[in-house]
């Protein structure tokens, strides 16, 4: 019997960089607050449609939380339902490592 090979490669890093996508440090952010709502809307014992009223929210877009459609959700959204949630959000903002981006001053940020 032949073994297949190995068709994925595990990564301890940015998923989307790996994938060469842009933006990728923003859809790293999005995706780490979209996993943190599913988190909370699955451990709090609710129905999807007593989420959907608590977030004003129709039971699909609860699915859509639930599954993982990162393309369904802004960063603003995302943030806002933590907050409904009754999550206290924080935003550490820090100097960039040792990468170039497209702000080159010392003043350059970046969200993580």
């Amino acid at each position: 019997m032949k073994k297949k090979g190995k068709k994925y490669e595990v990564t301890e890093g940015n998923i989307f960089a790996d994938l060469g996508l842009e933006q990728s440090d923003e859809l790293m952010a999005r995706a780490k607050l979209l996993h943190e709502v599913g988190t909370l809307i699955k451990a709090s014992g609710l129905s999807q449609r007593e989420v959907a009223q608590k977030l004003g929210i129709s039971q699909p877009k609860v699915s859509m939380l639930v599954s993982g459609r990162l393309s369904a959700f802004s960063t603003d959204t995302l943030l806002h339902y933590l907050a409904i949630l009754g999550c206290d959000v924080k935003i550490r903002v820090r100097k960039p490592r040792s990468r170039v981006g497209i702000f080159r001053h010392k003043g350059c940020i970046a969200v993580s």
